[in-house]
């Protein structure tokens, strides 16, 4: 045996764990050479294409034939690789000019960047036919070889179309926010707007420091998952404290602000909700915003790229705040203020202690994660079997993912998992109920029934199979159920009914302000063409069933645009099945046939609900399928789904729960490395 001294105590590792834990650094050491020298070090050269001045949505320049434009700009970096901007055009009607033109004189566009300190000297250009062209493609001008010393420098962007088709519909994104000490001008005639601007250059050493600091954390996970599970024995709420924390800072880095799905909506929701309680006057549409939290969030995409590490290397050391306010458009989405509150306290926090754009949003996602590793510690406490499948259930891909942003999907989960875990509690205990649990139950009941529109109200029906033992009589059973279900509908009556007639029936202005414009099917298509929707679901389930449960469990992440490996997701998917197989060397709970039938039933109605509010909310007349569905809608139903495999036909003869909780930890590193990967892709 062999020992060390730690905090007073004799700690004592086995010769297995001995040769477990040398066996795994051992492996972990030769991944991570292979991890540097596959990925890192190529990334190290890469060009780092980052867009200084984001497009405003929706918002163009046309150009015509003959255009010339001029468009000033500071570089802020030492090196510069090329520059340039984003072009929107046609594509479809590209495609059939080109197709119907055999010489595809379609027109040339010229672009070229100028030092605007040395008399307008050419310093790189690029020609483009237009007809090689793409929707969203950037245009660049580029040096022949690496260029430094770019720091500070005063440039002009040049743009010239010659020979333009008119009916390509050509355009030029209209900048999101004004450039400091810039100016475009339009056939020599100055113009109030900016065109976005777009520059590369390399990523160098900072990239390798990332991945060191990562390595070091994916260490420290296994190595501190392995001693509380195999050494220390901790319990499995005890292991997620530790795990879920570490895990959840390296989704926090590894998937910047906005890269979660309609982050950008649920940050202005929250602002807007911190502003009601703060008692600023501001309207229905818009958010008052602080201008430096506002250009904050234009420091990110949607889309994940290297050169967001950066901006938040560069945020931490930042300090000082922009004056101003900024009013700023919102969309409301008729979540209740009680889903926003970790971001609301993050923002709140981040203003008052003066910090800038970038850290206020940092520091709400930052109490989202509090609020994560507190409500999935007490589920997993809470759940009075299956320990096991809760703490892998808890660190999913999906899980984290959204739980480190400020999508109100995060609360709902939390909410929806703790709510299961109480009402398990209830059905598989013996004891009377106390008045406690009863207060307990009802409150994560009516916070359940006013999330998503009630989509998640059906989870409430298994009150039913709380037994009959717990109460005096059957009497008192029934009117318990009675009781909790009218608690249940008066919430969601009272909170949400504004929302279920907002997709049902939108009113005008909702409509044309909506993605749709107005042309879902909303209620009056649902009653009047049943059968429709009664086809498009069953083609959607099993066109994309598959989708659906691997999406749920994590393996895109982001836009969908972040990919896990699919043997990951569902080697994570069968260590919960076997969490929960019955086991010789464990007290196991009894579900009946009966239980599991109703399990079944109800695991279902959710995603009915979803298929209902997807069609008539978010499907297009036209549309093959039903529109809008995303895996992470079913989420809290998982708890529920999995109550079917228990069963006595299968009976382990040792409980190895601990063993597939760190094999869960293997497979979430491996998730890890899978979004290395992916943003490799979406540079």
């Amino acid at each position: 045996m062999k020992s060390t001294q730690t905090a007073g105590k004799k700690l004592e590792l086995s010769k297995k764990n001995q040769i477990q834990l040398a066996a795994m650094t051992v492996f972990f050491v030769i991944a991570a050479f292979l991890v540097y020298k596959t990925t890192i070090v190529t990334r190290m050269v890469m060009p780092r294409v980052e867009t200084a001045v984001k497009a405003q949505e929706g918002k163009y320049l046309k150009l015509e034939s003959g255009d010339f434009l001029e468009q000033t700009f500071r570089y802020h970096s030492d090196e510069l690789l090329c520059a340039g901007t984003k072009i929107s055009l046609e594509e479809s009607v590209l495609k059939d000019l080109v197709a119907n033109q055999e010489r595809r004189d379609l027109g040339v566009i010229h672009i070229s960047i100028l030092d605007g300190e040395n008399q307008g000297e050419a310093l790189m250009q690029g020609d483009y036919d237009v007809y090689l062209l793409e929707d969203g493609q950037n245009l660049l001008a580029s040096f022949l070889g690496r260029q430094t010393g770019w720091e500070g420098k005063n440039l002009i962007l040049t743009l010239r179309a010659e020979d333009l088709n008119p009916d390509i519909g050509l355009k030029v994104g209209i900048s999101e926010k004004e450039i400091k000490g810039a100016s475009l001008c339009v056939n020599a005639e100055p113009v109030s707007e900016n065109i976005n601007i777009i520059t590369a250059g390399h990523q160098f050493l900072y990239w390798k420091q990332w991945f060191v600091f990562g390595a070091v954390m994916v260490y420290l996970l296994l190595a501190g998952t392995y001693f509380l599970l195999a050494v220390f024995r901790k319990k499995p709420e005890q292991v997620f404290l530790f795990t879920g924390t570490i895990l959840a800072v390296l989704y926090l880095l590894l998937l910047p602000p906005l890269s979660v799905p309609d982050e950008e909506v649920h940050f202005k929701e929250a602002y807007y909700h911190l502003n009601r309680i703060m008692g600023k006057q501001q309207t229905e549409g818009t958010v008052f915003m602080d201008t430096e939290d506002f250009h904050g969030m234009q420091k990110f995409e949607t889309t994940p790229s290297l050169c967001e590490y950066d901006r938040l290397k560069e945020a931490v050391f930042k300090k000082g705040r922009e004056a101003g306010v900024t009013e700023v458009d919102r969309f409301d989405t008729q979540a209740p203020m009680v889903t926003y509150l970790p971001g609301m306290a993050g923002i709140f926090l981040g203003k008052a202690f003066g910090l800038n754009g970038v850290m206020v949003i940092v520091l709400g996602r930052i109490c989202s994660i509090l609020f994560y590793l507190f409500t999935m510690y007490w589920m997993i406490r809470l759940m009075p079997m299956g320990k096991g499948a809760a703490f892998i259930m808890a660190i999913l891909p999906m899980t984290i993912q959204q739980c480190c942003s400020y999508s109100y999907d995060s609360v709902v989960i939390e909410i929806a998992l703790l709510y299961l875990a109480v009402l398990f509690g209830l059905i598989y205990t013996s004891k009377p109920l106390t008045n406690r649990q009863v207060v307990l139950y009802a409150v994560f009941m009516v916070m359940l029934s006013i999330c998503k529109g009630g989509t998640y109200m059906p989870l409430c029906l298994l009150t039913m199979l709380i037994p009959i033992s717990r109460f005096k009589d059957k009497k008192q059973k029934w009117a318990f159920v009675g009781i909790m279900a009218f608690i249940a509908i008066a919430a969601f009556l009272s909170s949400t009914l504004s929302y279920v007639l907002y997709v049902a029936a939108p009113t005008e202005e909702q409509a044309a302000n909506s993605y749709l414009a107005g042309e879902a099917y909303g209620a009056a298509g649902l009653l009047k063409e049943p059968l429709t929707f009664i086809y498009l679901s069953v083609r959607t389930l099993f066109l994309s069933g598959d989708g659906f449960l691997e999406t749920m469990l994590g393996m895109q992440l982001g836009w969908l645009n972040i990919f896990v490996s699919r043997l990951v997701i569902y080697g994570l998917l069968l260590l919960m099945v076997l969490s929960l197989l019955r086991c010789e060397a464990r007290e196991n709970m009894e579900i009946t046939l009966g239980q599991k039938i109703f399990y079944a039933l109800v695991a279902l109605m959710p995603l009915g609900m979803v298929l209902v509010s997807m069609f008539m909310s978010w499907t297009p007349k036209n549309s093959t399928e039903i529109a809008g569905i995303q895996g992470r809608y079913l989420l809290p139903a998982l708890p529920v789904l999995l109550m079917l495999f228990p069963n006595k036909n299968i009976i382990l003869k040792k409980d190895n729960t601990r063993a597939y909780m760190f094999l869960a930890v293997c497979l979430q590193c491996a998730a890890i490395y899978g979004i290395l990967l992916s943003l490799e892709r979406v540079l």
